[in-house]
């Protein structure tokens, strides 16, 4: 089974219930949330607290553990260049960020 959980920009998440078969399902859902977007506008499907899908910009957290991503996305909520940036803004700087 698998779960769909959003996460905002501090890396706060809540799980969305209902537990999914396939990975598709969970992105239907993702797609119908509504207003979710504009409090956790960050959606990943998980399996067992290991993300197993995400967002395009945000592929190198795929096999993460969510406590993972949550504290890099917290760090990087604290940059000062990425204070009121968008969702897009924010994805592209993780996505090219070095993190070894």
């Amino acid at each position: 089974m698998y779960n769909l959980i959003c996460m905002s920009f501090d890396g706060d998440y809540v799980t969305e219930r209902p537990d999914f078969d396939d990975i598709e399902s969970a992105w239907d859902y993702s797609n119908d949330l509504g207003s979710k977007w504009f409090f956790f506008p960050f959606h990943f499907v998980i399996k067992n607290k290991t993300i197993k899908d995400t967002p395009e910009l945000l592929d190198r957290f795929l096999n993460k553990m969510i406590k993972t991503v949550s504290k890099i996305f917290n760090a990087f909520s604290k940059h000062p260049e990425l204070e009121g940036c968008d969702c897009e803004e924010f994805a592209l700087h993780i996505h090219f960020a070095d993190m070894s």
